[in-house]
């Protein structure tokens, strides 16, 4: 973490408003994409992103080491936008849509995109979640196993099986498990 983000850190610390909107600007796009490979639907990425700054502006103050902010707040989107899920699936009447026909394989990277997309949102939040924190965010598996508070282990764990569903349903298989 650079010298004038653990200053702006600090800064906000004391309520200086221009250095928590210069962190919430910094920030912003790494919490939204995070909230979003997790909840697969942009409203709820701009409301968890919008919480998870709330709830982390509110807590600063125990925050034990200002260099550790981006974890930190990584693992507070991902809580946030996990808890939304969970609520979504507490409520819903019927089972989640299912995505119909097979997903074929495009050879442009609109299409590509749309059918990894698809796939993505197959996957079990726990799943999306190591997926998104792995290969969108290049976060290291011990960094994961903090983020989401889980035995590296179970991040390998997670990472084998989501990489394998995301393969069959990428081929166009009918993988429910």
């Amino acid at each position: 973490m650079e010298q004038a983000d653990l200053e702006l850190i600090r800064r906000a610390r004391h309520g200086d408003p221009q250095a928590i909107e210069t962190i919430v600007r910094n920030y912003q796009s790494f919490v939204y994409r995070t909230a979003y490979g997790i909840l697969q639907n942009a409203a709820d990425a701009e409301d968890a992103t919008q919480e998870a700054f709330i709830r982390a502006f509110r807590s600063l103050g125990r925050l034990r080491e200002d260099r550790t902010f981006p974890t930190w707040l990584a693992r507070i989107a991902v809580r946030i936008s996990l808890d939304m899920v969970q609520a979504k699936a507490r409520r819903a009447q019927d089972p989640t849509e299912e995505i119909h026909g097979s997903v074929a394989g495009g050879e442009d990277a609109a299409s590509l995109r749309i059918d990894l997309e698809r796939a993505l949102a197959k996957l079990s939040p726990e799943h999306r979640t190591v997926i998104v924190l792995r290969a969108f965010h290049g976060l290291e598996y011990d960094e994961i196993a903090e983020v989401l508070d889980i035995p590296i282990g179970t991040v390998r764990s997670r990472l084998h099986h989501a990489r394998m569903q995301l393969r069959m349903y990428l081929s166009g298989e009918r993988g429910d498990s």
